[in-house]
């Protein structure tokens, strides 16, 4: 059975979407009554235990007014409304609500892009009539404290169909028609008409499944099945095949994949050079080794849902190659050797022997930029580490310098002016953008190397003693730089106009010279490429 992620019909794009998207729990949601629910076996059962509330909370308001008075719950709010239930969650009853969060719903228009703004977007019978079913489904008839919860399935409010609450490790989950298991993220909000408790994914019935043609939780595959059977990781499974490695995520693991797609695959051939432009040119036994490290690296040991991130270092199956997990406060990325961030774009899709999590480019370890980076390219990042306001120029020659062919400078003259990180800053704020991670795709590629190539003069070492007034430098990139000097220093025109400053300058290099200046200097082609961007 394929399996249908984010390119699917625009319905199937919606229901995946909500599937698999994860959230990071929130402060925030935790009523001052409230205890998360980490299981201690303080009984003489098998059954894990939660502390719900005392007796002596007041309780006010009915369930659809908690919900309309937790900022963090507006997304379930306008789904309710939409869906036309808001007397379902003000009824008497007593009811027990499972609601998402609004971080486990809002990556979906992002995902979904300009049409899909709000729930008022999703305007069809059917799509009406799915978020309908959907919602009851995280509704059981029963007022359901955390310390009450014990392993079992609990009848919902759609069509009598079941959840199934399970211990899983030290925690209480959820499990629904889908492989993913739901996380509580906060336990007992309190209802004049039930109980609310907080969860870090959509619940989908057995039925909606089948209509989407999603994965059951019973249909769950070996990682090596799952990559053959998804259309979207062609060249992972290619690459896989390439270098043995297909069998091994097919063994009993558990492993942890952060996944390329198709899509992020020109990330990796725009690093390593316009010599590579499909798996077909991995053809040498040294590039199917370079190959090989760069999948391991993207594998983990251990099983690792997006509920276990945290900060720090992870061991990869890539001999010393670490990735590192940031945290932005409101999601995870991943850092690899060119110290640029990956986007986990879907998360949680489990395997029978470990999870999947599908990042938004190749992830490149740090011994493969060793391994390809030539006399120039280390002779430049020496200069660069060394000057703690060099980081971004570091990351920009990192990403670039292959596709550039900078090692035809190792044996010729040259001049090269590297940017500071303020300068940096300076660019991207006038952009819009926040960091070179903006530039993310294969048009920002190019928009990069044409920035890196003109602040290179080929065939000319040009000290400060050498620089005149009204002089014009042609750059590696093809346009041409105009000099100013005066008491106060060297300065360098673009098309732009505005000055860049030399403020350190004549670190000499090969047979080269440095100079650090105070701008980013932008050729006529680059400010072509942003106006299309």
């Amino acid at each position: 059975m394929k399996m249908k992620f984010l390119k699917s019909q625009l319905l199937v794009m919606l229901l995946m979407s909500l599937l698999f998207m994860a959230c990071t729990t929130n402060d925030d949601i935790v009523a001052d009554n409230q205890t998360v629910n980490e299981i201690e076996d303080e009984t003489t059962t098998d059954e894990p235990t939660v502390e719900g509330p005392t007796e002596e909370t007041v309780v006010l308001l009915n369930l659809n007014e908690v919900i309309n008075a937790n900022d963090e719950l507006s997304l379930l709010s306008e789904a309710i409304i939409k869906a036309g239930l808001e007397e379902t969650f003000s009824e008497d009853g007593p009811n027990t609500v499972f609601a998402p969060s609004n971080e486990a719903i809002e990556e979906l228009f992002d995902l979904l892009g300009d049409e899909f703004n709000s729930f008022e977007d999703f305007n069809g019978f059917l799509e009406v009539e799915l978020l309908r079913r959907i919602l009851t489904f995280h509704v059981t008839q029963a007022n359901l404290l955390s310390r009450d919860f014990v392993a079992g399935e609990l009848t919902t409010l759609y069509d009598n169909t079941t959840i199934e609450i399970i211990a899983s490790d030290d925690v209480f989950a959820i499990r629904d028609a889908s492989p993913i298991n739901a996380n509580f993220l906060a336990v007992d909000h309190l209802a004049t008409n039930g109980t609310l408790h907080i969860i870090d994914k959509i619940l989908v019935p057995e039925e909606v499944a089948e209509v989407l043609d999603l994965p059951s939780a019973t249909d769950s595959k070996p990682i090596k099945e799952l990559i053959e059977e998804t259309d979207e990781f062609t060249f992972l499974e290619e690459a896989l095949v390439l270098t043995d490695l297909l069998e091994t995520l097919g063994e009993q693991g558990p492993f942890t994949v952060f996944a390329p797609s198709d899509d992020s695959l020109t990330t990796l051939l725009a690093f390593l050079g316009e010599e590579f432009t499909s798996i077909e040119d991995f053809d040498s036994e040294e590039e199917i080794a370079w190959l090989r490290e760069v999948l391991l690296y993207h594998v983990v040991p251990g099983l690792l849902t997006s509920s276990d991130f945290t900060e720090g270092p992870l061991i990869t199956l890539s001999g010393e190659n670490t990735l590192a997990l940031l945290d932005r406060g409101d999601q995870f990325s991943i850092i690899d050797g060119t110290s640029f961030q990956a986007n986990i774009i879907v998360k949680n899709i489990t395997a029978q022997n470990g999870m999947i999590h599908i990042v938004d480019r190749i992830l490149v370890p740090e011994s493969i930029l060793n391994a390809l980076a030539g006399t120039v390219s280390s002779a430049f990042e020496q200069v660069m580490i060394s000057d703690e306001n060099l980081k971004t120029s570091l990351e920009l020659f990192r990403l670039v310098q292959n596709s550039m062919d900078l090692e035809a400078l190792s044996n010729k003259e040259f001049t090269f002016f590297l940017p500071t990180d303020q300068a940096f800053e300076d660019l991207f704020n006038a952009l819009g953008y926040d960091t070179l991670e903006s530039f993310n795709s294969e048009a920002g590629q190019e928009v990069l190397k044409d920035i890196l190539s003109y602040h290179c003069v080929e065939n000319r070492k040009v000290t400060t003693t050498d620089f005149t007034t009204g002089e014009i430098l042609s750059t590696y990139q093809g346009e041409k730089i105009k000099v100013q000097t005066d008491v106060n220093g060297v300065y360098l025109l673009d098309k732009t106009e505005s000055a860049s400053k030399v403020i350190i300058a004549d670190e000499e290099i090969l047979q080269g010279v440095i100079h650090v200046v105070d701008k980013v200097l932008l050729p006529q082609e680059v400010l072509k490429h942003l106006s299309a961007l």
